[in-house]
This record gives structure tokens, C-alpha cells and sequence, in this order.
């Protein structure tokens, strides 16, 4: 089967192509969420909280970061894990992460149309949008960043997804389809995540730079039915509950809840290990760093709803995340 993956070159065609439209993107990103990406020396007021937890550990650096991902790098009804880099621990990011996003969107698709609600003329055509790779490698050329972030997987296997990869109670199979699941995280998923590895070290190769980049897996949440509650009634979510329910895994207490999370394990440990064997590949040695978080968010009021952390777990993650900058960078 031939390989239909753009090619760096004809990705730096189409950031030729789509210029305008990038810059128009770029701006409409900085309006609503562009706080993340000034240096502390510009940001006035808003760092002194920062630059005094700084200067609590005079030995920490501050890194100019790229982020690209899901709602754990971009959860506009709370915090995340890039507010928390930025405010706890003062690095600069620039941060093209969308909720929601799938490995399939980030390596593969277009950029939204939409962002954080806000329309973006992009062109006639859906067609005519620039993919979300193409700005990726433009932002890697324009702000030449001292490492990238990258989140992506957890959608994957949660919501609609996941239904498919779970057995019903009644069936007298195992819990998780075992042979699906694997099949698609170090089939589908994997060749999605070299393919964004690849490309992203490509782009800095040609941009002369060294540019680490981390990926993280997830912990392990509640399935309990706890939904993002949105205004007006909206809500978005539970990801996990309706299955469970469909295929008769109740949760009326504890001990089933208990039970629930012991399967959606299984799901994380499946997205988190092909991470893991990624890494350990000696063509990214050095140059590709897996930050490992689970065990943090122990406790369900860690969690916000079933697949997001609280404002207190996203700190505690950056936490570690920061502790792999550090370290590797």
C-alpha cells in the first residue's frame, strides 16, 4: 500500500499556499488564548505570582515551548496542563490544541473552523483549509521552540469509541475486546503518532534546531457519569457512562464503580504502552521523551468529570511534566 502521509515538502507548499489564512488562524488563537505564549518579562502584572514561585528554585529554567492537542493541553472551562506550565512554573507556549481533538484530527485533519467559538474565514471550500500538520510544521518554522508538546490518544478510546471496544456483561467474553483494541492503538494509533513524530523532527531538522519533543499518557478516571456542565443546560459528555450502562456494567455502588475503572484501565494501559514502545524505538532516542503520569489523580475529586482532571490535578500533572523539561531539556 502506498504511503498517501504529506511529505515535509509538500507541507511547506501548502504553508505557502495558506499564509494568510495561518496568520489569520494564528491571530484569532492569540486573542482568546494567547496568554500562555509571552515571555514573563513582557506579561506585566499577571506574572509577579509566577516569577515569585521562580525565584522560590533560582535553578529552574523557563522553556519556549510548542503545544499541539486535546482538551488536557486546551479545557477552556477550567484550567490545563499549558495554563499550568505557563502560570506555575513561567514557560512560554504557543499552543495550537483543540478539544476534543483525536489522533486522527491532529495528524490527519483540518484545522476547526471554529475555535474556543469564535468563526474563522478559512476559504469557499472546506477543502481549501489548511490541516492541522501544515500548522503545526508553520509554527515549528516561525517560533523555532526549544520543545514540543504533544497530547493526543485519550479521545481515542473514550465516547463513541469506546463502545465498540467493550464487551457486554452478559456475553460471557472478557470485559475489553482485547484483540480489537490492540489491533487498532499499534496499528491505527501508532502509525497516526510516528507520522506526527516524524514530520515534527523533519520540520526541526530543517529549521536547524533541536527540538525535543514529550508525549504523555493518561491516568486512570472514574467512569461515574459525571459530564462537562456547560450553560443553559448544555453539557458535554460522560464519555464512558452510556457504554457501560448499554452493556450492562452498572454503577450503583463502590464496588461497581470500582469494577468499571478496572476495565477502562485496560483501555488507558493500551493507549499509554504503544506510547511507551514508541519511545523506546532507538530512531527516536534522545530525541522523543514519554511523561509518564500515571498514579497522579488517585481519588475521584481529582477528577472534574470522567475525562478531566480538576483545576488541583492539572497542577499536580504540570508538575511532572515540568520535571521531564528539566530534566531532558
Amino acid at each position: 500500500m502506498r504511503n498517501r502521509n504529506k511529505s515535509l515538502v509538500a507541507i511547506k507548499k501548502s504553508i505557502t499556499r495558506h499564509a494568510r489564512v495561518l496568520q489569520r488562524i494564528h491571530e484569532a488563537r492569540q486573542e482568546v488564548r494567547g496568554y500562555t505564549s509571552l515571555p514573563l518579562a513582557v506579561s506585566g502584572a499577571a506574572a509577579k505570582g509566577t516569577l515569585k514561585k521562580l525565584g522560590a528554585t533560582p535553578s529552574k529554567r523557563v522553556f519556549k515551548l510548542l503545544a499541539q492537542g486535546d482538551s488536557w493541553f486546551d479545557y477552556p472551562p477550567g484550567t490545563d496542563l499549558i495554563d499550568c506550565l505557563n502560570s506555575e512554573h513561567g514557560h512560554s507556549i504557543t499552543n495550537l490544541a483543540v478539544a476534543g481533538s483525536t489522533l486522527n484530527d491532529e495528524a490527519y485533519g483540518p484545522v476547526p473552523r471554529q475555535l474556543f467559538g469564535l468563526p474563522i474565514p478559512l476559504g469557499r471550500k472546506r477543502s481549501e483549509d489548511p490541516d492541522r500538520i501544515t500548522e503545526l510544521v508553520h509554527h515549528i518554522q516561525q517560533t523555532k521552540p526549544q520543545a514540543l508538546l504533544l497530547s493526543a490518544g485519550g479521545n481515542d478510546v473514550a465516547g463513541n469509541e469506546f463502545f465498540s471496544f467493550l464487551n457486554n456483561a452478559n456475553s460471557q467474553l472478557p470485559a475489553v475486546n482485547a484483540d480489537v483494541l490492540n489491533g487498532v492503538v499499534n496499528g491505527t494509533f501508532k502509525a497516526a503518532y510516528q507520522y506526527l513524530l516524524d514530520t515534527a523532527l523533519a520540520a526541526a531538522g530543517d529549521s536547524r534546531i533541536a527540538m525535543p519533543i514529550f508525549i504523555h499518557g493518561y491516568d486512570y478516571p472514574w467512569p461515574d457519569g459525571r459530564a462537562l456542565n456547560l450553560f443553559f443546560g448544555w453539557k458535554i459528555g460522560p464519555w464512558f457512562d452510556e457504554a457501560f450502562s448499554l452493556k450492562n456494567y452498572p454503577n450503583r455502588n463502590g464496588t461497581d464503580l470500582a469494577a468499571r475503572r478496572r476495565i477502562l484501565v485496560q483501555f488507558i494501559d493500551a493507549v499509554n504502552n504503544m506510547q511507551k514502545d514508541l519511545v523506546a524505538s532507538p530512531r527516536y532516542a534522545g530525541k522523543v521523551f514519554y511523561v509518564n503520569l500515571v498514579g497522579t489523580l488517585r481519588s475521584v475529586s481529582d477528577w472534574a468529570n470522567e475525562l478531566h482532571p480538576a483545576n488541583s490535578g492539572f497542577r499536580a500533572l504540570a508538575a511532572k511534566f515540568d520535571a521531564a523539561l528539566q530534566k531532558n531539556i
